[in-house]
């Protein structure tokens, strides 16, 4: 794979765009991969908008509805609902119902499907996910690892890939927490790691993040330990590969004060200090 290292950037700062693959929706680009062409973007949905014939794909994608709704092949699409879709898989009367926006995950360019091998080959096996309202699923607050367990954390399980082991799933962390004594390991996975802050705050090595922050993580970089004052909820990808932690065994400080010293690509450098607003998306 490869993504620049962005660690992290409050997708605010960024400028809304006409998408390069759908010339009728505007994005905000958090991250590309220049071999594949796999990306992670925002989408505005303006109310009223339609796209009522077929539209297929020639990308697997992952999205997930931050704020409004809006219909396809069938269901409705309220803040909170996930879904996965292989590439090929049918889409039709999309109907926007109001102002919306959405986070996607395409694995590569998202061109129209007219039966591309390649295409077909990629989404081989792997079994669509129509829709989920994860608000009707319940936090699994088993402690899966005991280094992270001064989070309070509780995980919602969306996507598994049945080939990889690629892992989806909602993550939240209990407010007021810390480290023991301040001091805490870095993790570090054998994937990338993606995540998207849909509410709350949440500290680490690279400052606060805030709601709307975004990070992609390459493989191998040691990160931590974390923190939230106010509580966090965030939607993490492991791409490519299962999610392992791999610990440090030295101790590193915690400080919920840590500056904002972010990662990011020369494109973006220009957009790191414009305010935030009130509003994530």
């Amino acid at each position: 794979m490869t993504r620049d290292h962005i660690e992290f950037i409050q997708n605010q700062c960024l400028p809304w765009q006409q998408d390069r693959y759908f010339n009728d929706i505007e994005s905000r680009l958090l991250s590309r991969d220049i071999e594949s062409c796999a990306y992670t973007t925002l989408h505005r949905l303006r109310n009223g908008q339609q796209w009522l014939e077929n539209h297929a794909i020639t990308a697997n994608e992952e999205f997930y509805v931050l704020a409004g709704s809006f219909h396809l092949n069938g269901f409705e699409y309220a803040a909170g609902c996930y879904a996965f879709l292989p590439a090929g898989y049918p889409r039709t009367n999309c109907i926007v119902m109001e102002d919306t926006i959405v986070l996607r995950m395409f694995d590569s360019a998202p061109l129209p499907f007219e039966e591309q091998d390649d295409a077909i080959q990629r989404a081989a096996h792997l079994p669509a996910i129509p829709f989920l309202d994860t608000y009707r699923m319940q936090w699994d607050r088993h402690i899966h690892d005991i280094k992270l367990a001064h989070l309070g954390l509780g995980r919602k399980n969306l996507r598994q890939d049945p080939i990889t082991g690629q892992r989806t799933f909602l993550f939240m962390t209990s407010p007021q927490t810390h480290p023991v004594n301040w001091r805490g390991p870095k993790e570090m996975h054998p994937t990338p790691e993606e995540a998207f802050l849909i509410a709350g705050d949440l500290t680490g090595e690279y400052g606060t993040m805030q709601a709307g922050a975004y990070f992609w993580r390459p493989p191998g970089i040691a990160h931590g330990p974390y923190g939230s004052k106010g509580g966090s909820f965030s939607l993490i990808r492991f791409v490519g590969g299962a999610h392992i932690n791999v610990w440090t065994e030295e101790l590193f400080n915690f400080s919920y004060s840590v500056p904002y010293q972010p990662i990011v690509p020369q494109a973006m450098r220009e957009f790191i200090q414009a305010p935030v607003t009130t509003l994530p998306y």
